[in-house]
């Protein structure tokens, strides 16, 4: 007998008193198959039959919401990009889409695309570089796999070896002071002086000296880095 009349002979129907509804899933077993979330496709075949997909045109066919597309934390209905992660660099990091940083990780070190700026013959950071600090503090602050950096500071060769040196510590020390006022903690930072012993151009140009008067970020200790060219893993 064929009690639900589905074509399907009851002794082998799993469902004698439903009828199969012919959709191309498990029509053998003689069973209808049910949308339990209404998402339009088939429990059988959702990944989660009890959460409705939400057709974003991100993974439409696994039948599971997706609501934060590029898992980068910003729920999609409050993410300007949902499908491109944000970078979090301290710039309009809550926009969700990745933007321009003037900061660039590496294995060896933290990379800043501009000079950090003091006044002339002192250890006082100006203000135009607050925000390069700032997005540097945002870069170490969501990237706790780099467990120990070390501020060096450099000079020009104008003035005395021992002012410079001292010159070059204090504004070494002034910067990581900063980091740590940003909330960067005291045991990922160390801070040294190198005065105008480590030049990367001639001193006997203006161009030169500028390049010379420096701060850069060295990498000490970081988990995980073993990309060949240096470049550092995305941020988690």
């Amino acid at each position: 007998p064929d009690n639900d009349q589905d074509g399907i002979p009851d002794e082998s129907d799993h469902c004698p008193l439903e009828a199969e509804d012919r959709n191309g899933v498990d029509d053998e077993d003689g069973c209808p198959e049910v949308d339990t979330d209404g998402d339009g496709l088939l429990d059988p075949v959702d990944q989660c039959p009890e959460e409705p997909e939400d057709l974003d045109e991100f993974e439409d066919e696994d039948g599971c919401p997706d609501p934060d597309n590029d898992g980068d934390g910003i729920l999609d209905e409050h993410d300007q990009c949902p499908n491109d992660a944000e970078v979090i660099n301290g710039v309009e990091d809550e926009d969700g889409c990745p933007d321009e940083s003037a900061i660039r990780v590496t294995c060896r070190a933290i990379e800043i695309n501009d000079r950090i700026y003091f006044e002339t013959g002192k250890a006082v950071i100006r203000r135009r570089s607050h925000g390069l600090l700032d997005q540097l503090a945002a870069v170490m602050g969501s990237r706790p796999d780099i467990t120990k950096v070390r501020v060096e500071g450099h000079t020009d060769s104008r003035g005395r070896d021992r002012y410079n040196m001292e010159l070059s510590e204090q504004r070494a020390a002034a910067v990581r002071q900063y980091l740590l006022s940003r909330g960067i903690a005291g045991d990922r930072l160390l801070s040294q002086g190198f005065g105008e012993t480590q030049p990367l151009e001639s001193n006997d140009t203006r161009e030169g000296r500028a390049a010379n008067r420096r701060v850069e970020f060295l990498i000490l200790e970081q988990e995980g880095c073993q990309d060949e060219e240096g470049e550092s893993p995305a941020a988690p």
